[in-house]
C-alpha cells in the first residue's frame, strides 16, 4: 500500500512523486510539423547529476521513470542512465521516435521494462511529411527488432499524434501495429494552443492549418471513428487500443473546439499530484505544458513540490480553472485507489 501516494491524490500537497517524466536532452534528429525541438540546450544534465538525482527521487518514493525529449537516444551515455536507474526499484519507459532504436537497442533492452515508438502514419509518405525526414522504414525496422527482443510483446507500443494528413489512417495504422506485433497502439491529438514540445512563446513549426481539421474534416474523422469502434471492439476491450471508444470520440470534439464547433471535452487529470516533468536543464514542471516552479540544481526537491507556486497550481488544477487544462491533449489520472495500490 502507498498512503503517501493516496495522500497525494486528495490533497495540494506532494508527499511522494511515482511518476517522473525526464527530459534526458532536448535535441532531435527528426523535424516534426508539430514539435519544436532540435537542438540540446546549453548545460543540460551531466550524468553526475543524473546520477545524483535518481537517489533523490529514489528517496522521495519515484516508481516510474518515463525518458523523453527531444530524443533521448542522441545521448551517448543513455544506457549509462538507465542503468543509474536500474539500481532502484521503478519501472522505466522510453518515448522515441525509433530512428535509432535498432541501432541502439541491444545497449538498453535490458533495462526498460516499456518502448513506445511515436509513428504518424500507415505509409511512408504520410510519416514522413509530418516527421520531416525519411525515417519509415527505419523506424519499422527498430519496431520490429524491440518486438523481437521484448520478453513479452506488450512491452513494445505505438503512438500516433492524430492531425490532418493521418486522420485518414487511423484504421490502417491498427493495423500495422497489429502486423509489427505490438502490445498496443495510442492516439494523442496535435497540440496546437501550448508552449508545449520546444515552442516556449516560437509558435508552431509550421502553419497550424497544416495541422488542424477543418470542419468538413471534423465530420469526416466523426464517421471514420464511427466506423472504427464496431469494427474493433475486441481490441479496444482487451486494451491494444489504448484509449476508450469516449477518448477516441474526445480526440474528435477537441479537433471541433479548435475551430469552434463546439466547446472543448472535459478532461480529467491530476498530473500534478501525482508527476512532474524534469526538463534537460533541470527545470521542475508539473506536467508538459505548465509553468516552471523550480530547478533541481538550485533547490531541494521536497521544498520545490510544495512550494506556494505549485500548490496554488494543483488547487487550480483540482478546481480545473486552468485555460491550459481546459484544452489540453495529454492528460494522466490517477485514481486514489490506484494510487493506494501503487499502481504506477
Amino acid at each position: 500500500m502507498n498512503f503517501k501516494a493516496w495522500l497525494n491524490t486528495v490533497s495540494t500537497t506532494s508527499h511522494t512523486l511515482p511518476i517522473v517524466i525526464l527530459y534526458v536532452t532536448e535535441g532531435c534528429n527528426l523535424h516534426c510539423c508539430m514539435c519544436s525541438y532540435r537542438e540540446a540546450r546549453p548545460g543540460e544534465l551531466s550524468l553526475n547529476e543524473i546520477e545524483r538525482l535518481a537517489g533523490t527521487l529514489a528517496g522521495y518514493g519515484l516508481r516510474h521513470i518515463v525518458y523523453s525529449g527531444g530524443e533521448p537516444l542522441l545521448r551517448r551515455d543513455f544506457p549509462e542512465i538507465c542503468e543509474i536507474f536500474s539500481q532502484y526499484v521503478v519501472q522505466q519507459t522510453l518515448l522515441t521516435n525509433g530512428l535509432l532504436l535498432e541501432k541502439r537497442l541491444r545497449e538498453i533492452r535490458t533495462f526498460l521494462n516499456e518502448i513506445i515508438v511515436s509513428l504518424d502514419g500507415a505509409t511512408p509518405g504520410t510519416h514522413n511529411t509530418i516527421r520531416g525526414g525519411i525515417s519509415f522504414e527505419q523506424i519499422l525496422a527498430g519496431i520490429r527488432s524491440a518486438v523481437q527482443a521484448a520478453p513479452e510483446p506488450r512491452r513494445v507500443s505505438i503512438r500516433t499524434v492524430v492531425q490532418k494528413r493521418n486522420f485518414r489512417e487511423l484504421a490502417q495504422l491498427i493495423g500495422l501495429a497489429k502486423s509489427l506485433g505490438v502490445g498496443r497502439i495510442s492516439f494523442l491529438a496535435a497540440d496546437l494552443l501550448s508552449d508545449g514540445f520546444g515552442r516556449s512563446g516560437k509558435g508552431l513549426p509550421a502553419p497550424s492549418d497544416s495541422i488542424a481539421l477543418t470542419a468538413e474534416e471534423v465530420l469526416e474523422f466523426r464517421a471514420i471513428v464511427d466506423g472504427i469502434v464496431p469494427a474493433y471492439r475486441k481490441e479496444f476491450e482487451a486494451g491494444f487500443i489504448s484509449e476508450s471508444q469516449d477518448k477516441l470520440y474526445h480526440i474528435v470534439e477537441y479537433f471541433g473546439a479548435l475551430i469552434g464547433r463546439n466547446p472543448f471535452p472535459r478532461n480529467e487529470c491530476n498530473a500534478p499530484m501525482v508527476s512532474a516533468v524534469i526538463t534537460s536543464t533541470g527545470d521542475l514542471l508539473p506536467c508538459y505544458f505548465l509553468p516552471r516552479f523550480g530547478n533541481a540544481r538550485e533547490t531541494k526537491l521536497e521544498q520545490s513540490l510544495n512550494n506556494d507556486g505549485i500548490i496554488e497550481t494543483r488547487k487550480k488544477v483540482r478546481d480545473y480553472v486552468l485555460e491550459r487544462c481546459q484544452t489540453c491533449v495529454c492528460t494522466l489520472r490517477k485514481s486514489s485507489t490506484a494510487a493506494l495500490l501503487d499502481r504506477f
